[in-house]
């Protein structure tokens, strides 16, 4: 069978290269539509010439097959409609072209095409790679940051800093972690709900110019099973997009006095330093630290709160959200 995929393959880029290969994959010929530069500048402001994008196109092809044809687009449907039978390859970005081509084909009573929608090939940052950022200077062509990506973190706990940076070390180079201390919560010790939307008000606070901004808040919840309160560190990220995952770390049960004490006043750092003269134990290895024998520290349920916070991103495509800017 035919495959049919098209675009404009502006700074050829690995999302261009996965597409086509997925083209490749899918059928005995491939049909390549590469858009007119007319129609490029209808609705982009920086392009390259079609000459260089269908060299760019024919170069990578090349590698794989010579059972392909390219062909000017000056449409969106190019001649989708006139095919008889065929597959479509498209990325999240032109999908909803797709959905437009085979209404049309049903309205004039041909089979709709079988369109296989590729995810979208994400950059060092977990944004997609595209032509345009790669054209602003953002990205190399790979996906990588030409310039740090920005991520703020409102907190006053350095701890929350060290934390966070260990686990995106893991999944990025190029980055900058930004301290902001202009935020504001109605307590230090909060239950339940409470913990989550001030997680979120940490994180809307330090959003501004930044690519991504975290807030992290620890807090009490209740299990009405066994009668018992649970600690748990819970994690939102907003980025600059407006999207927002957030995650939890690991819970452990509190011990009865400790809940005793929140609920007389006190927060958990006074109970401790008044209980066993240790000061500041939220900024080092926290409650779960003393209580576990230094096994599961503070630092580690953060990790675990920012690590799960961020595993939406990683594959957006398995959970149906692709963060599309």
């Amino acid at each position: 069978m035919v495959t049919l995929v098209g675009g404009t393959f502006n700074s050829f880029h690995r999302g261009h290269e996965k597409l086509l290969r997925a083209a490749y994959r899918t059928g005995e010929r491939v049909i390549i539509g590469v858009t007119s530069d007319a129609y490029v500048k209808s609705h982009k402001e920086k392009i390259v010439s079609y000459s260089k994008r269908v060299a760019s196109v024919r170069k990578f092809m090349g590698k794989l097959t010579d059972d392909y044809e390219i062909h000017p687009l000056d449409s969106a449907f190019g001649n989708t409609l006139d095919i008889e039978k065929a597959n479509l390859v498209v990325s999240p970005e032109t999908y909803h072209s797709a959905r437009r081509i085979n209404e049309r084909r049903i309205e004039t009573g041909k089979e709709p095409l079988n369109v296989i929608r590729i995810p979208y090939v994400l950059a060092e940052d977990l944004f997609p790679i595209s032509s345009s950022r790669i054209l602003d200077g953002e990205l190399t062509r790979t996906g990588r940051r030409r310039v740090p990506v920005k991520i703020a973190i409102s907190t006053f706990n350095d701890l929350k800093i060290s934390a966070a940076g260990e686990f995106i070390k893991t999944i990025m180079k190029n980055y900058t972690l930004i301290q902001n201390r202009d935020y504001r919560t109605d307590s230090e010790q909060p239950f339940g709900e409470d913990t989550m939307r001030y997680a979120t008000t940490r994180a809307m606070y330090g959003l501004r110019d930044n690519d991504y901004s975290i807030g992290i808040e620890s807090g009490l919840f209740y299990n009405r099973i066994n009668d018992t309160y649970y600690d748990l560190h819970y994690c939102v990220i907003i980025d600059r997009y407006s999207h927002i995952t957030s995650g939890f770390g690991s819970g452990f049960e509190m011990p009865v006095a400790v809940i005793d004490a929140i609920k007389s006043g006190k927060s958990t750092n006074q109970f401790v330093e008044n209980m066993y003269g240790i000061q500041r134990i939220g900024h080092s290895e926290g409650i779960s630290g003393l209580i576990s024998g230094g096994t599961v520290t503070r630092s580690k349920l953060i990790f675990e709160a920012v690590r799960n916070a961020f595993i939406p991103r990683m594959r957006p495509d398995i959970y149906g959200r692709e963060f599309r800017p």
